[in-house]
């Protein structure tokens, strides 16, 4: 059991630096049979190709820095388009749905969205080709590039200013710090040492040097590329939910309707059609249900792995920090007082510069516009099958009290 626990807790520690320094885990799992006990396998799955994009990517200088991506194209069927064999093949993947007995033993991941992402997959038919097979791997694909743009941003990009900032700091301080510790000897500072004025001076200024520019990456490209990933992405899903609430629509219109044309000599496909567009309706409202779970489960690990660049990136450059103390201290001997100037301006860069980084995982919530979706609470699957059921009860007392009275 001691073994058992300790192996656990090293795959976790294992999950917790892979999904840390390699962006996001796995594109998508996919789970093992339910009735087994066997793990989970894992499946590599290809990025949408370039005809699933709707439009070339903007170009733009902010590009260089971050990856940014355009607008899906959509693939939902509209409406129109939505013959019985069409919702026939809808219905397929709403049995797979349906008879799926999944397990009940998940695996003992680092990460439970992992586990609930693989059932999602797995509901949603992953690997059966279904409609919604492109709707994963475009959430897979946002997903992957807003986290690897947030890491390039806080896990290169800032200890890279932060390592330039102070060997600047050290340059000028080793070439200006005299000049200046004559300017300021005659003030008498707080009454400390003028040479050690002199390097906080010079490293405070080249510090927010620093954080102008840190502001700046955060500011220009790497803000507007992550807004315009968003956006497209937010076009993309309102669009989906909007097509797929049409189909809820006509499929409960046919529904409830179905029988007009029908009659007695035609039960057996009254029947049948009858039975396709009911659960049709059903399956759309469920569709949007466990996309809604999906796009949710997307949304939480962008924003954990937001955090933990966050976190990450502070750590890296407090590493730098004190690596450039211990240099300034027993590399560079002409200045001792370089010790004071480095620590200096590596609290101001950090406190600074992460406290505006911190902003980025509330970015998500100010651009996708969840509230223009057609979501599932707002088509109210619970009244319509209600008013279904209801009806058809109606039309049956009605035509069995007109026979009697016949």
């Amino acid at each position: 059991m001691l073994a058992n626990i300790i192996l656990a807790l090293l795959r976790a520690i294992g999950r917790f630096f892979s999904s840390l320094f390699k962006g996001t885990s796995r594109a998508s799992r996919t789970a093992g049979k339910a009735s087994s006990g066997l793990a989970a396998k894992s499946t590599k799955l290809s990025p949408p190709s370039d005809e699933e994009l709707a439009e070339k990517v903007t170009s733009g200088l902010e590009a260089v820095f971050f990856k940014q991506l355009s607008r899906p194209r959509l693939s939902e069927l509209s409406a129109s388009d939505l013959t019985l064999e069409d919702a026939r093949l809808h219905l397929a993947q709403a049995e797979i749905y349906y008879k799926n007995p999944f397990s009940l033993f998940s695996r003992s991941d680092f990460f439970y969205e992992e586990v609930e992402e693989e059932y999602l997959n797995q509901s949603l038919g992953l690997d059966n080709n279904t409609v919604d097979q492109r709707f994963l791997l475009i959430m897979s694909l946002f997903r992957k590039t807003l986290n690897d743009n947030t890491r390039r941003l806080m896990l290169v990009y800032a200890p890279v200013l932060l390592i330039i900032s102070l060997a600047g700091g050290i340059f000028v301080s080793n070439s200006f710090a005299s000049a200046m510790t004559k300017i300021i000897s005659p003030l008498n500072i707080l009454f400390l040492n003028p040479d050690i004025i002199s390097t906080l001076i010079i490293f405070t200024a080249i510090a927010f040097v620093g954080f102008l520019n840190a502001v700046l990456l955060f500011s220009w490209p790497f803000k507007v590329v992550q807004q315009r990933n968003l956006l497209n992405l937010d076009n993309y899903l309102t669009s989906k939910f909007g097509r797929i609430n049409h189909n809820f629509q006509v499929a409960k219109r046919r529904a409830l309707n179905v029988e007009r044309n029908k009659r007695m000599g035609q039960a057996e496909e009254l029947k049948d059609e009858a039975g396709v567009w009911t659960l049709s309706y059903q399956w759309f409202a469920t569709r949007l249900l466990l996309c809604e779970q999906m796009i949710r489960n997307r949304i939480y690990q962008v924003r954990r792995n937001t955090i933990l660049y966050w976190l990450a990136g502070i750590v890296i450059c407090l590493t730098i920090g004190i690596l450039s103390i211990w240099a300034s201290i027993y590399l560079l001997p002409v200045n001792s007082n370089i010790f004071w100037g480095v620590l200096t301006a590596t609290v101001i860069f950090i406190l600074f510069t992460f406290g505006i980084y911190k902003r980025t995982s509330a970015m998500m919530g100010t651009v996708l516009e969840a509230n223009e979706w057609s979501r599932f609470h707002l088509i109210e699957l619970h009244k319509t099958i209600k008013d279904h059921v209801g009806e058809d009860k109606v039309q049956i007392v009605t035509f069995r009290d007109r026979n009697r009275m016949e």
